[in-house]
C-alpha cells in the first residue's frame, strides 16, 4: 500500500471498474498494442490486461480505418499446362500513338500475340478472339482482368459457347493474370524505345514479336517457338550459316518414274490466255526443279508450265526450198522422165522490150528462142501483176533476162526468164 492505492511494486493495481477508462487513456493516441504494452507497464496492472489491451486495439474501428494493408503472401504459381495452347491469358495495351493493342500469351511456351485494334469494345474483342482460335486452337482455360469487354454477356455468351472456363483475378490485383501484365510492360518499353512512327507499329511490332518467340525464356529454358513448334523459326540471321538452303528429297515419289523432258524437246504447251488456241508449240529451254520447265513459243514468247500443263510437240519439218529452174535443169529433168501423155504445146507468146534496151538486149532478141526454152512450163514465170508502171520493164539478174510477156488470151502481163548470150 502506498498512501490509500494498492501498489504492485512501482505500478498501481486498478480495479475492475475502472480498467475500461484505464484502456481508453492508453489508446488515447490511436497507437497499436505494443505502444500501448509499454506505456501500461509503467503505470498500472491487473490480471490479462496484455489481453484486454490487444481486444481493445484490435476493435477500435478508427484505427482499423487506417491501418496497413497486411503482409503479401508468397507468390503463388499457376498450375504447368500440359500443352502449348491449353490456357492463355489476355489484356489491352494502350491507347499508345493512337492505337490500342490486345495482347494474348500462352501460358505454357509463352508464345506471344499481339493484335492491333481500333477499339476496345466486346466486338473487337471477340472477332480477334477468333481468329486467334482459329490460328492456334481453342483454349481449355481463358485468363483476363475484370474489364468490361470480359465480363459482358456477349463475351460470357461466346466463351460458353466454345466450352472456354473463363478465370478472373480479384479488381485491382494484376498479378493474378501475371502473364500477361508483364508482356504488357514487355511490349511498352520496346515500342517506346524503337521510337516508330504510328505508320510504322506495325512493322517494328513485327520484329519484336519475331525476336521474342526466338530467344529463349527464363522460365521454360526454351524459346517460345521450340515450345510450340518443337523447332526454331527461320529468321535473317539464320542465312550466316551455309549449308541451310539444302532441301531433302521428296521421299511421296518413291521409285514412281516421272514424265520429264529435255533441253531443246518440241513441246506443246497449255495455252491459257486465247480462247481459240489451247496449245502453243515451242521448245524447252530450261528445266525449273522437279515438275516445272521453262519454254519459248514459236513466237518468241517464255511460258513457264507445269508439267501437267505440257506435252509432245510435233516435229517442225524443214522446209526445203526448190531449185531455180534453167533450161538445162528442165532439159535434164524432161530427159529422165520422158515425155508426159497430158502434154500440150505452150501458148505462142509475143515479147515486148522496152525502148531503152541496150544493143545486148536487141541482139538478143535477134537470136532465136531455145525450143527448150519455149517449152519452159509457165510455172516458171513470175507474176509481176501490179507493179510500179514507172520502172524498166526488163531487168538483167545472174545473166538472166527478164523482159515482159504479153498474154493476148488473158490481157495482164508477166516475167519470165531468157538466157542472155554473152561473149566468150
Amino acid at each position: 500500500m502506498q498512501g490509500s492505492c494498492l501498489m504492485r511494486d512501482i505500478r498501481v493495481y486498478v480495479p475492475p471498474p475502472l480498467r475500461g477508462r484505464v484502456l481508453n487513456e492508453l489508446h488515447s493516441g490511436h497507437f497499436g498494442i505494443s505502444r500501448m504494452k509499454s506505456l501500461a507497464r509503467s503505470y498500472c496492472w491487473w490480471d490479462n490486461i496484455d489481453r484486454d489491451i490487444e481486444e481493445l486495439a484490435r476493435n477500435c474501428v478508427d484505427c482499423a480505418r487506417v491501418k496497413a494493408s497486411p503482409a503479401k503472401v508468397h507468390i503463388h504459381s499457376w498450375e504447368q499446362p500440359s500443352e502449348p495452347f491449353q490456357r492463355v491469358h489476355a489484356d489491352f495495351a494502350g491507347p499508345f500513338l493512337g492505337l490500342n493493342f490486345l495482347i494474348i500469351v500462352d501460358a505454357h511456351g509463352k508464345w506471344p500475340e499481339v493484335k492491333i485494334i481500333p477499339d476496345m469494345t466486346t466486338e473487337t474483342t471477340i472477332e480477334k478472339m477468333r481468329e486467334f482460335f482459329a490460328t492456334f486452337g481453342l483454349p481449355s482455360i481463358l485468363v483476363t482482368d475484370r474489364g468490361t469487354q470480359f465480363t459482358s454477356d456477349q463475351f460470357q455468351l461466346f466463351l460458353k459457347k466454345n466450352g472456354i472456363v473463363h478465370k478472373m483475378g480479384a479488381p485491382y490485383h494484376p498479378a493474378t493474370n501475371g502473364q500477361a501484365e508483364r508482356y504488357v510492360q514487355t511490349f511498352k518499353d520496346k515500342i517506346k524505345a524503337l521510337k516508330c512512327s504510328r505508320s510504322d507499329v506495325q512493322k517494328e511490332l513485327q520484329q519484336i514479336l519475331m525476336a521474342y518467340r526466338r530467344t529463349v525464356h527464363p522460365a521454360t529454358g526454351k524459346s517460345p517457338s521450340m515450345m510450340v513448334f518443337g523447332r526454331q523459326i527461320k529468321s535473317r540471321i539464320d542465312l550466316m550459316i551455309p549449308g541451310q538452303q539444302n532441301l531433302c528429297n521428296d521421299s511421296r515419289w518413291g521409285d514412281k518414274p516421272i514424265r520429264s523432258f529435255s533441253v531443246n524437246d518440241r513441246i506443246a504447251a497449255r495455252d491459257f490466255t486465247s480462247h481459240t488456241e489451247k496449245w502453243r508449240f515451242g521448245v524447252v529451254v530450261e528445266r525449273v526443279g522437279k515438275l516445272h520447265y521453262m519454254v519459248q513459243l514459236d513466237d518468241g514468247r517464255m511460258w513457264k508450265r507445269h508439267i501437267d500443263q505440257l506435252r509432245q510437240g510435233p516435229v517442225l519439218q524443214q522446209v526445203q526450198h526448190p531449185e531455180v529452174l534453167s533450161p538445162t535443169n528442165i532439159q535434164r529433168s524432161r530427159e529422165m522422165s520422158g515425155p508426159s501423155p497430158n502434154y500440150q504445146p505452150p501458148v505462142p507468146v509475143k515479147v515486148e522490150l522496152d525502148d531503152t534496151d541496150d544493143d545486148d538486149v536487141a541482139r538478143n532478141m535477134e537470136t532465136p528462142i531455145d525450143p527448150i526454152e519455149q517449152n519452159t512450163p509457165v510455172s516458171t514465170a513470175i507474176n509481176d501483176t501490179g507493179a510500179s508502171g514507172g520502172s524498166k520493164n526488163k531487168r538483167i539478174v545472174d545473166g538472166w533476162n527478164i523482159g515482159r510477156i504479153s498474154w493476148p488470151q488473158r490481157g495482164h502481163c508477166s516475167k519470165i526468164f531468157t538466157r542472155k548470150e554473152t561473149s566468150t
